[in-house]
């Protein structure tokens, strides 16, 4: 995990052209993986996010690493930050979780709104279409500790939605049970999205070694304010 968090940092900072002092915005920022190495190569970083716990182990993790973020525990649909970043970041298929698209471009409309005039904002999720062409129903895999995961899928088309229920079996015999729906946005709906709410594609990739966007799994763009 250290090498690909290594990997994403770097093709964050060469693609958005960030240097020592830049102010960034990790949104969505979990345990701050992105967030520390931004840090660590002189950035200015604020990380947001919604869960507590992430971000307490996120202020943990950064202390460890002997790195200053302001951490911040706030909804993105209510990010109300003015012209006071240089650029955002939006990682790991954080965008699509809300109930209705209007709250989406709510989020996107915060996020051109924080930019300075020419700060750029870098979003990465997993293809929607990648995934319907490689849609498997229900597999399973075998956690280090033994933990038993069953995953159970379903993709709806006239919603665009994909739904996951995720089983963990503990090697006690304990289970617990998680559920969510992310909005699968194409490629093309996500343009129009940034489009409207000001933000300019002007870079386009298909996974973090660079691919071409289709050529991997993943939906890279970079947009300008």
């Amino acid at each position: 995990m250290h090498q690909q968090t290594e990997q994403q940092v770097e093709f964050i900072v060469e693609e958005l052209g960030l240097g020592e002092g830049a102010r960034v915005l990790d949104l969505a920022c979990g345990r701050g993986r992105i967030s520390i190495g931004l840090a660590q190569r002189g950035m200015l970083v604020t990380g947001l996010d919604l869960s507590p716990r992430s971000l307490e182990l996120a202020q943990a993790d950064a202390d460890a690493a002997g790195v200053e973020i302001d951490f911040v525990r706030r909804d993105m649909r209510e990010l109300d930050a003015d012209g006071e970043f240089d650029a955002v970041v939006n990682v790991f298929t954080s965008f699509g979780y809300f109930p209705t698209q209007a709250e989406d471009e709510r989020v996107l409309a915060n996020v051109a709104r924080s930019l300075v005039p020419g700060g750029r904002f870098l979003l990465e999720m997993v293809n929607t279409i990648a995934i319907a062409k490689q849609f498997v129903e229900a597999d399973w895999d075998e956690l280090e500790d033994g933990t038993l995961w069953l995953q159970r899928r379903r993709y709806d088309q006239l919603t665009g939605r994909h739904e996951a229920t995720w089983t963990f079996v503990r090697p006690d015999g304990s289970r617990s049970e998680l559920r969510h729906s992310l909005r699968g946005y194409t490629p093309a709906e996500l343009v129009a999205m940034l489009e409207r709410a000001g933000l300019e594609v002007d870079g386009s990739w298909g996974s973090w070694e660079g691919d071409e966007l289709g050529a991997g799994s993943r939906v890279i763009l970079r947009s300008s304010k």
